[in-house]
Protein backbone atom coordinates (compact mmCIF):
# COMPACT_ATOMS: atom_id res chain seq x y z
CA UNK A 1 0.00 0.00 0.00
CA UNK A 2 1.40 3.53 -0.71
CA UNK A 3 0.09 6.02 1.71
CA UNK A 4 -0.49 9.75 0.93
CA UNK A 5 0.37 12.86 2.30
CA UNK A 6 -0.70 14.42 5.35
CA UNK A 7 -3.49 16.87 4.96
CA UNK A 8 -2.35 20.87 5.13
CA UNK A 9 -5.04 22.95 6.92
CA UNK A 10 -6.36 24.37 10.61
CA UNK A 11 -8.55 26.41 12.01
CA UNK A 12 -8.07 29.45 9.44
CA UNK A 13 -8.61 27.86 6.44
CA UNK A 14 -11.48 29.19 4.07
CA UNK A 15 -11.09 27.08 0.65
CA UNK A 16 -9.72 22.87 0.73
CA UNK A 17 -7.69 21.74 -2.78
CA UNK A 18 -8.41 18.27 -2.91
CA UNK A 19 -6.16 16.44 -5.78
CA UNK A 20 -6.55 12.90 -6.51
CA UNK A 21 -2.99 11.12 -4.82
CA UNK A 22 0.36 12.20 -4.50
CA UNK A 23 2.69 11.58 -7.57
CA UNK A 24 5.55 9.28 -7.18
CA UNK A 25 7.81 12.81 -7.06
CA UNK A 26 5.78 14.07 -4.26
CA UNK A 27 4.71 10.70 -1.84
CA UNK A 28 7.57 11.20 0.58
CA UNK A 29 8.14 14.93 0.18
CA UNK A 30 5.58 17.80 -0.61
CA UNK A 31 2.30 18.21 -2.35
CA UNK A 32 2.54 19.03 -6.43
CA UNK A 33 6.95 18.27 -5.87
CA UNK A 34 6.91 17.17 -9.66
CA UNK A 35 8.85 20.23 -11.34
CA UNK A 36 6.46 19.69 -14.48
CA UNK A 37 3.41 20.30 -12.25
CA UNK A 38 1.99 23.86 -12.71
CA UNK A 39 0.42 23.72 -9.38
CA UNK A 40 3.11 25.98 -7.48
CA UNK A 41 3.85 28.20 -10.45
CA UNK A 42 -0.04 29.12 -10.82
CA UNK A 43 -0.30 29.38 -6.77
CA UNK A 44 3.43 32.36 -7.00
CA UNK A 45 1.15 33.86 -9.71
CA UNK A 46 -1.61 34.12 -7.42
CA UNK A 47 -0.32 35.63 -3.86
CA UNK A 48 2.61 37.49 -6.07
CA UNK A 49 5.14 34.77 -4.18
CA UNK A 50 7.56 33.41 -6.44
CA UNK A 51 9.55 32.11 -4.12
CA UNK A 52 6.91 29.27 -3.79
CA UNK A 53 8.46 27.98 -7.16
CA UNK A 54 11.68 26.24 -6.06
CA UNK A 55 11.13 26.36 -2.19
CA UNK A 56 10.95 23.65 0.33
CA UNK A 57 7.54 22.48 1.64
CA UNK A 58 7.52 24.55 4.87
CA UNK A 59 7.61 28.00 2.59
CA UNK A 60 4.82 26.15 0.21
CA UNK A 61 2.67 25.50 2.99
CA UNK A 62 3.01 28.23 5.09
CA UNK A 63 2.24 30.55 1.94
CA UNK A 64 -0.95 28.78 1.40
CA UNK A 65 -2.16 28.42 4.88
CA UNK A 66 -1.21 32.50 5.37
CA UNK A 67 -4.11 32.82 2.86
CA UNK A 68 -6.53 30.42 3.96
CA UNK A 69 -5.82 27.84 1.54
CA UNK A 70 -5.30 24.38 2.52
CA UNK A 71 -4.26 21.02 0.64
CA UNK A 72 -5.62 17.60 1.13
CA UNK A 73 -5.90 14.60 -1.32
CA UNK A 74 -9.13 12.18 -1.77
CA UNK A 75 -7.03 8.93 -1.53
CA UNK A 76 -5.58 8.51 1.96
CA UNK A 77 -3.87 5.08 0.88
CA UNK A 78 -4.08 2.58 -1.93
CA UNK A 79 -2.24 0.52 -4.47
CA UNK A 80 -0.81 0.47 -8.03
CA UNK A 81 -1.33 -2.33 -10.77
CA UNK A 82 2.60 -1.11 -11.28
CA UNK A 83 4.43 1.54 -10.04
CA UNK A 84 3.20 4.82 -10.95
CA UNK A 85 2.29 8.04 -10.83
CA UNK A 86 -0.88 7.96 -13.24
CA UNK A 87 -4.42 7.36 -11.44
CA UNK A 88 -5.78 5.25 -14.05
CA UNK A 89 -3.29 3.01 -12.38
CA UNK A 90 -5.00 3.07 -9.22
CA UNK A 91 -6.46 -0.43 -7.70
CA UNK A 92 -10.36 0.64 -7.08
CA UNK A 93 -10.18 -2.03 -4.84
CA UNK A 94 -7.40 -0.67 -2.38
CA UNK A 95 -8.41 2.97 -2.01
CA UNK A 96 -8.78 4.33 1.43
CA UNK A 97 -10.35 7.33 1.93
CA UNK A 98 -9.08 10.46 3.50
CA UNK A 99 -11.28 10.83 7.03
CA UNK A 100 -13.74 14.09 5.50
CA UNK A 101 -14.70 14.49 9.36
CA UNK A 102 -11.32 15.92 10.14
CA UNK A 103 -12.75 18.71 7.71
CA UNK A 104 -15.86 19.41 10.14
CA UNK A 105 -13.44 19.17 13.50
CA UNK A 106 -10.42 21.22 11.81
CA UNK A 107 -11.70 23.54 9.38
CA UNK A 108 -14.68 25.94 11.38
CA UNK A 109 -14.41 28.60 8.54
CA UNK A 110 -14.29 26.30 5.47
CA UNK A 111 -16.38 28.31 2.90
CA UNK A 112 -15.55 25.88 -0.47
CA UNK A 113 -14.26 23.02 -1.55
CA UNK A 114 -12.17 22.69 -5.00
CA UNK A 115 -11.08 19.90 -7.07
CA UNK A 116 -7.76 20.13 -8.91
CA UNK A 117 -8.90 18.07 -11.57
CA UNK A 118 -12.52 16.06 -13.39
CA UNK A 119 -10.91 12.65 -11.56
CA UNK A 120 -10.22 14.18 -8.47
CA UNK A 121 -13.99 15.15 -8.52
CA UNK A 122 -15.05 11.32 -9.60
CA UNK A 123 -12.97 10.17 -6.81
CA UNK A 124 -15.03 12.44 -4.17
CA UNK A 125 -17.91 11.02 -5.77
CA UNK A 126 -17.59 7.58 -5.06
CA UNK A 127 -16.27 8.55 -1.84
CA UNK A 128 -19.47 10.29 -1.28
CA UNK A 129 -21.63 7.14 -2.31
CA UNK A 130 -20.28 5.37 0.60
CA UNK A 131 -20.63 7.71 2.85
CA UNK A 132 -22.91 6.75 5.60
CA UNK A 133 -23.36 9.81 7.89
CA UNK A 134 -26.04 11.83 5.84
CA UNK A 135 -25.10 15.11 7.42
CA UNK A 136 -21.73 14.89 6.88
CA UNK A 137 -22.44 14.06 3.42
CA UNK A 138 -24.58 17.23 2.70
CA UNK A 139 -22.23 19.37 4.03
CA UNK A 140 -19.50 18.41 1.87
CA UNK A 141 -21.55 18.76 -0.85
CA UNK A 142 -22.39 22.20 -0.41
CA UNK A 143 -19.05 23.28 0.00
CA UNK A 144 -18.51 21.45 -3.08
CA UNK A 145 -21.18 23.40 -5.36
CA UNK A 146 -22.56 20.00 -5.26
CA UNK A 147 -19.38 18.71 -6.90
CA UNK A 148 -19.52 21.98 -9.42
CA UNK A 149 -16.14 23.33 -7.62
CA UNK A 150 -13.61 21.56 -10.27
CA UNK A 151 -10.53 23.35 -12.04
CA UNK A 152 -8.35 22.17 -14.53
CA UNK A 153 -5.64 19.60 -13.53
CA UNK A 154 -2.12 21.19 -13.18
CA UNK A 155 -0.71 17.79 -13.61
CA UNK A 156 1.86 17.73 -16.38
CA UNK A 157 -0.59 14.41 -17.83
CA UNK A 158 -3.20 17.52 -18.82
CA UNK A 159 -1.94 19.44 -21.84
CA UNK A 160 -5.74 20.83 -23.06
CA UNK A 161 -4.93 24.38 -21.61
CA UNK A 162 -2.63 26.40 -21.83
CA UNK A 163 -0.86 27.26 -18.17
CA UNK A 164 -2.30 30.75 -19.34
CA UNK A 165 -5.94 29.54 -19.69
CA UNK A 166 -5.15 27.27 -16.42
CA UNK A 167 -3.66 30.40 -14.41
CA UNK A 168 -7.05 32.90 -15.52
CA UNK A 169 -9.09 29.66 -14.18
CA UNK A 170 -7.04 29.06 -11.07
CA UNK A 171 -6.96 32.92 -10.08
CA UNK A 172 -10.58 34.00 -10.46
CA UNK A 173 -11.67 30.97 -8.59
CA UNK A 174 -9.17 31.31 -5.58
CA UNK A 175 -9.41 35.07 -5.40
CA UNK A 176 -13.40 34.98 -5.33
CA UNK A 177 -13.44 32.06 -2.59
CA UNK A 178 -11.28 33.65 -0.06
CA UNK A 179 -11.82 37.46 -0.12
Amino acid sequence: MEKGLDYIFNQHTKLIILGTFPSEKSRNTCYYNNPQNQFWKIIANIFNNEIVINSNKTTRYNCLLNNGIGLWDVIGTCKFEQKSSLDSKIIKDSIIYNDFKLLQKMCPNLRCIVFNSKNAKKLFDRYLKQEKDEKLKEWLQNLTNNGNNVLSSTSPANARKSFEQKLKEWKEFITNMIS
